[in-house]
């Protein structure tokens, strides 16, 4: 299946990189592991009462979704070009405070299917995501999260390319 301009994603470098390492460890060492333990596991006797093989067929069943979801994603990604003007875009890191806290938050602003929010990494379909989207320094937004408003204020946007970095 082919993706279409409507189905695709846009993704950073990094984390198209990422999904494709990860993609090809499934791929190999995930599956050759899970195939050793089921041939030990078929050769313990009998299928049907055999919960370690019912165990494996199982882990086995949601790799293989797992790898099918990752080809999925890396067929639909389009990997977003570097920001260049000083907004945010897919590939800023974004250093804000909130106004409310005094609280300073670093983030990497990434594609819909990188988002890692304990990690640092917002995705655009998050909300900080969505209102922090073309801001420049300086800017003040206002953005409803699930625990109620908050007023954030840019400090700082960079480019986090290593090409943009080295401009």
């Amino acid at each position: 299946m082919i993706a279409n301009d409507d189905e695709r994603v846009l993704i950073t470098a990094d984390g198209f990189e990422q999904l494709q390492r990860e993609l090809d460890r499934l791929q190999t060492d995930e599956r050759r592991r899970l195939s050793a333990l089921l041939r030990e596991a078929r050769a313990d006797g009998a299928l049907d009462d055999n919960p370690t093989l019912i165990d494996l067929l199982n882990e086995q069943s949601q790799l293989e979704r797992r790898i099918a979801l990752l080809e999925a994603q890396l067929a639909a990604a389009d990997i977003a070009p570097p920001p260049r003007d000083g907004r945010v875009a897919i590939g800023s890191l974004v250093r804000i405070r909130d106004l409310e806290t005094g609280e300073v938050f670093e983030y990497e602003l990434v594609g819909s299917i990188e988002g890692d929010a304990t990690n640092g990494r917002i995705s655009t379909a998050a909300p900080v995501g969505r209102a922090l989207i073309g801001q420049r320094g300086g800017a003040q937004v206002e953005v409803a999260t699930p625990r109620g408003s908050v007023m954030l204020k840019v400090l700082d946007v960079v480019a986090t390319s290593p090409a943009q970095r080295a401009a």
